[in-house]
């Protein structure tokens, strides 16, 4: 194999299982290689899942029963070596959840990198947000607020259902003058729309590096600074030393993580720690089956279910916190 071609791996799943495998290859390639667009959707990290649950149009279809999460590998020794440890992985997830065995093939790597970007089209989501590739001009309305993102392989470009249920709910809750935090925000989609919608101050968190790297380029893409818009961009988690500092808190992680982040498994600070009296924190990456484990956890910290968004299994939690007395 040359080194300018890559091995990509695939799997037919349903969507139950295909969270499994998107953290399956994001543990052994997160970081690395993805792709996104209204036929092939990114969950972060090093996998791609393409569904057949979209229209024309980049909306929910009427069925989402199927998706194909892909990974993709560089040639030589240590791409071999993933490629042995998520096959082994794969070996293990089939006997929890029905799916068939993982297609490899390889691909060129300049051919696949500008492939997924034929996909890729402006979005509207909600009332007035336009989610537009870079390299487009999309036919904006007046008052339309319009973000524009250039992920590249790193991270996705926020056509996924996770992140429109996100975008969404901040048309609602975000108003002029507050503050809003972002935690893993991937390619900086949600802290960029915040900020747009009038937010004065935003801060958007991740533990990736590559994550911070992305999220930074897009910001001045969309010519959002700190100086003049308030945007702060770091790596890590749940902030410390911001306790009631924000009227809204975004994170579109997993459910898994969300439960882990309000139970402190990997900070200190509890999710909810920053968030200001009587303030919203939208809840997203939630497969529709879980969605209550992750209310669980947050009623726990007194936070209170006030809209629940969903797009196929797909699920936006949005919670409110109680008033100062």
């Amino acid at each position: 194999m040359s080194e300018d071609e890559l091995v990509e791996i695939a799997v037919e799943v349903d969507g139950e299982a295909a969270e499994a495998v998107v953290e399956l290859f994001n543990r052994y390639n997160g970081g690395d290689w993805i792709e996104d667009s209204v036929a092939g959707e990114a969950s972060g990290g090093g996998a791609v899942v393409e569904t057949t649950g979209y229209d024309d149009f980049g909306g929910p279809a009427a069925s989402e029963l199927s998706m194909t999460v892909k990974t993709y590998l560089k040639p030589g020794p240590r791409g071999r070596g993933i490629q042995r440890q998520i096959e082994e992985g794969l070996w293990h997830l089939r006997l929890l959840y029905p799916m068939p065995e993982p297609v490899a093939r390889t691909v060129k790597e300049e051919d696949w990198a500008h492939a997924w970007k034929e996909h890729y089209k402006p979005l509207r989501i909600g009332r007035r947000v336009l989610l537009t590739p870079a390299w487009e001009e999309p036919e904006a309305l007046p008052g339309d607020v319009v973000v524009r993102l250039e992920p590249g392989m790193a991270f996705g470009t926020g056509l996924h259902p996770t992140t429109r249920l996100c975008v969404a709910a901040l048309e609602k809750w975000v108003r002029p003058g507050d503050a809003f935090l972002d935690i893993g925000t991937g390619s900086g989609v949600l802290a960029i729309a915040a900020a747009k919608l009038g937010a004065a101050r935003a801060w958007a968190t991740d533990i990736d590096p590559l994550a911070i790297r992305v999220a930074k380029e897009n910001a001045l893409l969309n010519k959002i600074t700190l100086e003049r818009d308030g945007l702060f961009i770091e790596q890590g988690s749940v902030p410390e030393g911001l306790a009631g500092g924000f009227q809204v808190i975004a994170a579109n992680i997993l459910a898994e993580v969300l439960i882990g982040l309000f139970e402190c498994a990997y900070d200190n600070v509890p999710l909810d720690e920053p968030l200001a009296p009587g303030g919203h924190m939208i809840l997203s990456g939630i497969l529709e089956e879980k969605a209550e484990l992750v209310l669980a956890a947050a009623a726990n910290h007194g936070l209170t279910e006030i809209e629940r968004r969903q797009e196929g299994d797909w699920v936006a939690l949005v919670v409110r916190s109680e008033d100062a007395d």
